[in-house]
């Protein structure tokens, strides 16, 4: 390190951080990425990438490094039910740039950019623990740095926590964290030896006999992303009571045995669990505020999805592009503030659509029933509902958040006359 001031610190390397940090360097800018391990470890989230986020990636000019990180494109969605694979979904059809869902290596990928924002230009540090910063009253912030061989003090005009869902710098501008009703629980585990098609997504329920509902269903939801590796990663939705099944000495065989029942018989003969199987709350976990004087929170620091629904990949690099693009447009405290401002019109779509299907996933008995029933005859009359019909390949754009848009996505406005 050669200065001790910068423009940026970005509080975080992973997947936001290195990206906003490669984003900013390539502009010009002196940018410090901090990141707190010596080297990323897999966690059992983050392997999906939907059209969506491809495209927000490709905006940032780091699209290319999917393939080098381990990532592979997934041009399909093959969903099954009894087992019996039904026509697969093409990404291509809907997706006017062509674009498709990619299967993440997620420390590949964190790994990839952390390296592409030092070649930008960025000076990264690991492993190092920021401080809680100091203002020293001339518009620079004063940020204190733990570092194996001792600490530092570096100055910057903005800091951005770029630190996950369980965030530190969150605490610097006094945000309160608010978790949803956990309603379900998603579990995973790192795979290989799965027998199915490499190019597509797999989704199928975990209770065989389940008729007519491809994509909903009682019990819960399966789905497999395959890496570049081979190695796949399978979750599974579930009641909190049936994930308690599948911990401790015995919970990979328990959980791959779940899952099984979900796809072709032999699909699952030879798979082995190659990581450990993790459960974490199907809910969102988020920050009351995301700006502060001079600091501003991005990705799952701002708000973290349900990792049900998979957006959270691509939720990064929305947050990225767009606080990229107002602090390269102008001052930076009223960037950060109108980042904090926009952000709900992207975020609060994906959240309401999470509470909104995931009682259609794990909810069993005969309202649940029948609510699965209303959201398919709805899906039939209008595909579209108000865009949340294509939220997985076109994202959450513009789609409004009103109780209007609720019963429309759920049919619980149609007339059962």
């Amino acid at each position: 390190m050669t200065s001790s001031v910068f423009d940026v610190v970005v509080v975080g390397g992973g997947v936001a951080g290195s990206s906003l940090g490669a984003a900013l360097a390539r502009a010009g800018l002196e940018v410090l990425v901090v990141e707190r391990e010596a080297r990323f470890r897999d966690r059992v989230r983050g392997d999906a990438l939907f059209p969506w986020g491809v495209v927000e990636m490709r905006r940032l000019g780091l699209v290319d490094l999917l393939p080098a990180s381990g990532a592979r494109p997934l041009p399909r969605w093959q969903r099954y039910n009894d087992r019996v694979p039904g026509d697969p979904y093409e990404w291509r059809t809907d997706v006017p740039s062509g674009d498709v869902v990619w299967g993440v290596n997620h420390p590949g990928l964190q790994e990839a950019l952390f390296v592409e924002a030092a070649a930008a230009g960025a000076v990264t540090m690991r492993p190092a623990k920021a401080l809680a910063p100091s203002s020293v009253g001339d518009g620079y912030l004063t940020l204190p740095i733990d570092a194996d061989d001792g600490r530092i003090t570096v100055r910057t005009r903005l800091v951005v926590g770029a630190d996950g869902r369980e965030s530190g710098v969150r605490d610097w501008i006094g945000a309160t964290s608010i978790t949803d009703p956990t309603h379900h629980l998603v579990g995973g585990c790192l795979v290989e030896g799965v027998d199915l098609d490499p190019d597509a997504a797999h989704q199928g329920p975990v209770h065989p006999g389940v008729h007519g509902c491809m994509a909903w269903y009682p019990g819960g939801l399966s789905l497999i992303l395959r890496h570049a590796s081979g190695r796949v990663r399978t979750y599974l939705a579930c009641q909190p009571k049936a994930a308690e099944a599948m911990r401790g000495r015995h919970a990979a065989e328990a959980f791959l045995a779940t899952c099984a029942v979900a796809f072709p018989d032999g699909a699952f003969a030879d798979a082995r669990a190659v990581g450990p199987v993790a459960f974490f709350p199907g809910s969102d976990i988020y920050a009351d505020r995301i700006a502060g004087q001079g600091i501003v929170l991005i990705g799952d620091a701002a708000g973290a999805n349900d990792p049900t629904q998979g957006f959270g990949m691509s939720l990064i690099f929305r947050d990225v592009r767009e606080l990229r693009d107002l602090l390269l447009g102008g001052d930076w405290q009223s960037a950060i503030e109108e980042f904090a401002r926009r952000r709900p019109s992207w975020y609060e779509p994906l959240r309401a659509y999470a509470i909104w299907d995931g009682p259609l996933i794990t909810d069993v008995g005969p309202d649940a029933d029948a609510a699965r029933a209303r959201q398919r005859r709805a899906a039939e009359r209008d595909p579209w509902r108000n865009g949340y019909g294509a939220i997985n390949a076109l994202g959450p754009e513009g789609l409004p958040v009103t109780e209007a848009a609720r019963l429309q996505y759920l049919g619980e406005d149609l007339d059962e006359a």
